[in-house]
């Protein structure tokens, strides 16, 4: 189960970056508000391959302590727009939230199947090799 755990998050990061690669951010005010140098160009260029990394090393395992450090960084990272642009995120204030902020938030869940992949990871290693 935490394979399948594993594999999902990867389609999700890799879904993510498949857009960004294209020139489509559909969180680009997210991102703006929070590092306005990876909304555009080269920085969302950066962003996507960073998106489009974690996804293609959780779906085929590979180096997977980093791979789930990277991805819980990245998430941790979108969490500051909660701070940096509470307007976008609340409405009309805290605790109500907007759809950007139920974005941003859900991706405490998405950070927290990362921990319980990496630390299943760590606890049994000779399950966790290969592709599944």
């Amino acid at each position: 189960m935490v394979a399948l755990l594993r594999i999902a998050l990867g389609i999700v990061f890799f879904w993510f970056a498949a857009l960004k690669l294209v020139g489509y951010n559909p969180v680009y005010d997210i991102v703006y508000a929070s590092f306005p140098i990876l909304a555009d160009g080269i920085g969302n260029l950066f962003l996507g391959g960073l998106e489009l990394a974690i996804g293609v090393g959780l779906l085929c395992n590979i180096f997977p302590k980093t791979m789930h450090a990277v991805l819980i960084l990245h998430l941790v990272g979108t969490f500051s727009v909660l701070l940096t642009a509470p307007q976008l995120m609340y409405s009309p204030h805290f605790p109500m939230l907007t759809l950007a902020g139920e974005f941003v938030v859900k991706n405490l869940v998405l950070a927290m199947s990362g921990v319980v992949v990496i630390l299943y990871h760590m606890r049994h290693p000779r399950l966790s090799k290969g592709w599944i």
